[in-house]
């Protein structure tokens, strides 16, 4: 059983870091590298598995101090996670009713404002 939260952990650390890289760095060292902007094609990373598979591992009875300290890190940083789903949302929920205050005439609000 040790080594399945072991293997979770990994596995799951390796898409927390995959969709991490594939939405902040990617782009930029394409960049850096001389690619251009019209040519980029964006990838999308593995939504939910990245958190899903280290909170597992955390709860495990075989988790230790290392791997609850990078764990938590590991699921802050995993932009394919839950937490960034609903905080996204919220973004958008709040800036379009901002946007919409300030300019009723904007009528393409992909979201209910009430």
């Amino acid at each position: 059983m040790e080594i399945i939260a072991y293997m979770l952990f990994g596995l799951g650390g390796f898409f927390c870091l995959l969709n991490f890289y594939l939405s902040f760095l990617r782009y930029p060292l394409y960049r850096l590298s001389g690619g251009r902007k019209q040519e980029y094609k964006w990838v999308s990373g593995a939504p939910v598995l990245g958190s899903l598979f280290v909170a597992f591992s955390l709860i495990s009875p075989y988790a230790t101090n290392w791997m609850l300290i990078s764990g938590v890190a590991l699921i802050l940083i995993d932009t394919g996670g839950l937490h960034w789903f609903l905080a996204t949302m919220f973004y958008y929920v709040v800036f379009w009713k901002k946007r919409m205050l300030k300019n009723p005439c904007v009528s393409e609000c992909p979201f209910p404002l009430d």
